[in-house]
């Protein structure tokens, strides 16, 4: 493996489309992009509020020249910097809310909070799940925060290999299981005493 991290800001145009993409592999976001403002097709809205805005807080992995994944991690109060409006269809809107509530329960302003994160299928259980999460530790102590926070879907894959690198839950979203039958559970690992 010759892997190498390049800034969200530096991306080729078609790795943004995969990025994209791929947010619908790990989320239950084709529900919400359904019938957006913005009227377009559903991996170009991800694009357009779910990449775009955050290319300052995102690092994409490459072996070689492949695109292998991406993570986008930011601490809780640079995120509140961002400005990225919502382009979900209205009634999409309280479920936004409440999920912001929800990690504002569970993440303090100082803590890395990993917005999201994704692997090319072909590349999954390869070890770069590995070095996307050496990274982001490597950020959160760049950054002193005491812990990094996530969320993840209770099906997910990825919910066994956060526990086994030692994040714990401590909390569970249940607004969103009578659309998707499915909660999506807070995760925090402590990186430093806060």
């Amino acid at each position: 493996m010759t892997l190498a991290f390049i800034p969200g800001l530096d991306v080729p145009d078609a790795d943004l489309d995969r990025m994209a993409a791929l947010l619908f592999e790990t989320s239950h976001l084709e529900y919400c992009s359904v019938a957006n403002t913005l009227g377009l097709p559903l991996p170009a809205l991800q694009r357009r509020q779910n990449i775009e805005p955050y290319l300052r807080h995102i690092r994409v992995l490459y072996d070689g020249d492949r695109f292998a994944g991406f993570h986008n991690s930011a601490t809780i109060a640079e995120y509140a910097a961002v400005q990225a409006p919502s382009y979900y269809r209205a009634e999409i809107r309280a479920m936004d809310a409440a999920y912001d509530a929800f990690v504002a329960e569970h993440a303090r302003p100082e803590d890395l909070f990993v917005a999201g994160l994704a692997i090319e299928p072909a590349l999954r259980g390869k070890g770069y799940s590995n070095v996307l999460l050496d990274d982001i530790a490597g950020l959160a102590r760049a950054r002193e925060a005491p812990r990094i926070v996530l969320t993840v879907w209770e099906t997910s894959a990825a919910l066994p290999l956060y526990l086994r690198k030692g994040f714990a839950r401590r909390g569970t979203f249940d607004y969103a299981y009578p659309l998707f039958f499915e909660r999506l559970h807070a995760l925090a690992r402590q990186m430093r005493e806060s």
